[in-house]
């Protein structure tokens, strides 16, 4: 087994090989991947935050709802 060490971006769910290791493309490989924690960027705040709405005296329309 041939070990190699090299630095990516992945991007899309692809981890781009250096063009000096462009033969192993086809190869089986093992891969560990490994974060540098002090320059991670920082996560992303969740996008959907909890909503409350008032339904008091609100009536569904199951014919209006199909209708759309």
């Amino acid at each position: 087994m041939q070990a190699v060490e090299f630095n990516s971006t992945p991007h899309d769910n692809v981890v781009d090989l250096p063009a000096d290791l462009r033969a192993w493309n086809g190869r089986l490989v093992r891969v560990i991947l490994l974060t540098d924690e002090a320059s991670a960027e920082p996560t992303a705040s969740p996008a959907f935050k909890a909503v409350s709405l008032k339904t008091r005296g609100f009536k569904f329309d199951r014919e209006a709802a199909n209708a759309r």
